[in-house]
């Protein structure tokens, strides 16, 4: 997927992608992954194209809807930080629904927050600090709740 979208090939990449989906259909360990992989893939496309650029964030939304749709819960997990991630890049390109993207963010930064509770969070064989990701999480929200101000939404918008 990368080496297409780096050839600037993006509609590739993303067949490539439900390609894999369709043959692995019970393969619930990396649909998530391939959804949020499809979501940037889309935003990147959109920042590219202008004729399409609206549909094509609109499909990057969608895809990062379905990663976190998919995720299995577990005590730490950036989901919905990566998903938070996507929909602010979403704001920052759309020019119709910059409110309603941003406000996406902000839900996914929120979700996110209490799943980086603690001091460190030990898994596969490795303890990883959790204060600097804490950190960036509560740097991309207070970053969402300005944008979101700063484009002149209401709130729940």
């Amino acid at each position: 997927m990368v080496k297409y979208t780096q050839k600037g090939k993006p509609e590739y990449a993303i067949k490539m992608a439900e390609d894999w989906l369709d043959k692995h259909p019970k393969d619930t360990a990396y649909k998530g992954t391939m959804y949020e992989q499809m979501a940037f893939t889309y935003l990147i496309w959109a920042s590219k194209e202008n004729a399409r650029k609206e549909e094509l964030i609109q499909k990057a939304v969608e895809y990062f809807e379905k990663e976190i749709s998919v995720r299995e819960e577990r005590p730490v997990d950036i989901a919905s930080y990566n998903a938070g991630r996507g929909f602010e890049i979403a704001g920052d390109l759309s020019t119709v629904n910059r409110c309603l993207y941003y406000g996406k963010a902000i839900q996914a930064f929120e979700k996110e927050a209490p799943y980086l509770q603690g001091e460190s969070y030990t898994g596969y064989g490795k303890t990883v600090p959790l204060g600097p990701v804490r950190n960036e999480n509560e740097k991309a929200l207070q970053r969402a709740r300005q944008k979101h101000e700063k484009a002149g939404c209401k709130a729940g918008e």
